[in-house]
């Protein structure tokens, strides 16, 4: 996880001059363009496009520093990164808004969000 956090960084910094795609995965199935064109060997072809300035990059690496604190990763691990109110919240959001939604709707809504909160989204494949 720490590797995609920093490939993030590297890849929105890199420059034509300056390419920075260490943490890029490598391959012709990449998200990285220029990954692929190392892998298609056509790399002197390859313009990078939507970069940040350097400066922006600089002022924005201590964010992506503490993102990748293993402190902080390690809580994000059970996958219990959600709030219970804010999963809650979510399947009660599902329902249809253009038409007034029945108990029975409401009701299998807070059902899937109770499986969902005690078995994570597995429990709606079992469903």
């Amino acid at each position: 996880m720490r590797q995609a956090i920093w490939a993030v960084w590297a890849h929105t910094a890199s420059t034509d001059k300056q390419p920075k795609h260490w943490f890029c995965p490598k391959g012709s199935n990449s998200w990285c363009k220029y990954n692929v064109c190392v892998q298609n060997k056509k790399v002197p072809g390859f313009k990078h496009k939507n970069n940040l300035p350097e400066a922006v990059s600089e002022a924005i690496k201590p964010i992506f520093k503490d993102l990748s604190y293993l402190k902080l990763l390690r809580r994000c691990l059970g996958g219990k990164t959600q709030n219970p109110n804010e999963s809650l919240n979510y399947y009660l959001e599902i329902q249809p808004k253009t038409i007034g939604s029945s108990i029975t709707i409401t009701r299998i809504a807070a059902f899937l969000a109770v499986c969902d909160y005690n078995d994570g989204h597995k429990s709606q494949i079992d469903i």
